[in-house]
């Protein structure tokens, strides 16, 4: 099963869990970390302080972000993980509903997909 870790601005990560656990049922392999009150060291020091060898995705909220800074300069993870900014609900249901069918490289791909599509404009007439 593939892991995932939401590394986020404030409450975000834990709000967009929540709202895909209503609609799909409590999961497993879920880390959260907010950045709220920690430097870029810190939320490294948590990242590595969750993962594991399992393969996993970190879904950070924004490209250029403190999350987002903070994950894609960490070197050495353990085992295989990806990282994808931009999350959003689409994209955390498109991944829980396929982690056990996809490898690492296509869910991130997947996912990341899935989060475009997840996106409309409805503009009046």
């Amino acid at each position: 099963m593939t892991r995932v870790i939401l590394v986020t601005h404030g409450t975000l990560g834990q709000s967009l869990y929540d709202a895909a656990a209503s609609v799909l049922g409590p999961q497993e392999g879920v880390e959260i970390i907010s950045n709220s009150g920690l430097s870029l060291d810190q939320i490294q020091s948590r990242v590595l302080e969750v993962i594991t060898e399992d393969p996993t995705l970190i879904m950070v909220d924004l490209c250029g972000g403190s999350p987002f800074m903070a994950c894609c300069s960490l070197n050495n993870l353990p085992g295989k993980a990806s990282i994808v900014s931009g999350v959003n609900l689409p994209m955390l249901l498109s991944f829980f509903t396929k982690r056990n069918k996809l490898s690492l490289l296509e869910l991130a791909e997947t996912v990341e997909r899935d989060a475009v599509r997840g996106i409309q404009s409805r503009l009046p007439a």
